[in-house]
């Protein structure tokens, strides 16, 4: 895994400051409501030094990531998320980066007020600018209790949100940061290690062939999203994710177009996205590979299995490259695409050939 991000990936150092902050909040949230409610005693003394220690850690990690992300920008927003939810995302996320500031903020004013010793794992203490000041003091507990609750709301939204990503949306922005977590964990899936990750290129071409009055019709979508991951010496535990946006269709005729877009085909207004999704590889020759998955369209999701060729050049000072070609064949009334008058196959013809050409480098 690389250090920095990429357009594609968060790097390593994105992802330890993301999920140590995240281990840290998850760990302060609760500690901080146990302790409030402990009798006065050693306990209690021991869990609010851990807790303003653990605040001050808080407090350099988010400085870091806030340095970090500004000297190297995370990847952007998958292209196919509608305008409205990238700027809830943005919006939220600089919610709660402000709130972990502000909370920090509240707990070191809260102690200052009460005469309180501000000491870092007892191997330094802060020292305090303001003199004590007790209704400050109170005033600041009662802040401090009430953004809590706030970044404990905020940090429900985000896992909600990140989980509908991966569950219902079925895009990668949750497993692009997710890798690192299992680290925290002590788990190492050993499919996830073996299998290399492939950026896809933008040269790539995802097209679809049909027959339109006998003649031979080829569109292509502009807009889709792939993550592909694939390791020659392990092809079985392979894995590829193609998200596409159905409006971005083009066979160089505006007519035609509207009507592939319309509800009586695609309906990419309700749909406006259609998915690939395969588990498993099988090697069907050397070269030759077969992708065991299923394609959803519209409210559609069938078994299909891609048969494809791939060549991989070897490039130990850049990164490997692949190139990857195939095609299948598909029925469209099978996946809902004729309704009304275009149920019939006179004008078009039921079968519909999907054809990749996929460009990839490995992620290195």
């Amino acid at each position: 895994m690389r250090l920095g991000n990429d357009d594609q990936q968060y790097g390593l150092i994105a992802r330890l400051f993301h999920w140590g902050v995240a281990l840290l909040v998850f760990v302060q949230l609760p500690l901080g409501w146990y302790m409030s409610d402990l009798p006065s005693g050693m306990e209690r003394y021991q869990y609010v030094e851990l807790h303003k220690s653990l605040g001050l850690l808080t407090l350099l990690a988010m400085l870091g990531r806030v340095l970090w992300r500004v000297f190297n920008p995370p990847p952007g927003l998958p292209q196919l998320l509608p305008n409205w939810e990238k700027l809830a995302a943005k919006l939220s996320h600089w919610g709660l980066y402000s709130a972990l500031f502000l909370q920090v903020l509240v707990g070191v004013i809260l102690v200052w007020a009460f005469n309180s010793p501000l000491l870092f794992f007892g191997w330094f203490a802060l020292p305090s600018p303001i003199a004590p000041d007790k209704p400050l003091g109170h005033l600041m507990s009662e802040a401090h209790e009430l953004v809590g609750f706030g970044i404990a709301a905020l940090v429900a939204v985000h896992i909600a949100a990140a989980l509908r990503h991966h569950f219902i949306l079925k895009n990668d922005i949750l497993r692009r940061m997710l890798a690192l977590l299992l680290v925290f964990g002590g788990v190492l899936v050993a499919g996830q290690a073996r299998a290399g990750h492939w950026i896809v290129q933008p040269s790539s071409r995802l097209q679809f062939h049909f027959t339109q009055s006998s003649l031979p019709i080829t569109g292509q979508f502009e807009r889709f999203e792939a993550r592909v991951e694939f390791d020659p010496d392990n092809p079985e535990d392979g894995r590829i994710d193609v998200n596409i946006d159905v409006a971005s269709l083009d066979t160089q005729n505006a007519e035609r177009d509207a009507v592939l877009r319309s509800v009586a085909m695609f309906d990419a207004e309700k749909f406006p996205q259609a998915q690939y999704k395969a588990d498993k590889i099988r090697v069907l020759s050397p070269g030759q590979y077969e992708a065991v998955g299923v394609l959803s369209i519209r409210d559609i999701t069938l078994p299909l299995n891609l048969p494809f060729s791939l060549v991989i050049t070897k490039d130990a000072a850049n990164g490997d490259s692949a190139v990857a070609s195939g095609v299948v064949a598909i029925s469209r009334r099978e996946y809902g695409l004729a309704r009304g008058q275009w149920e019939a196959t006179d004008i078009v013809a039921d079968e519909v050939k999907i054809e990749i050409n996929v460009n990839a480098v490995q992620q290195r």
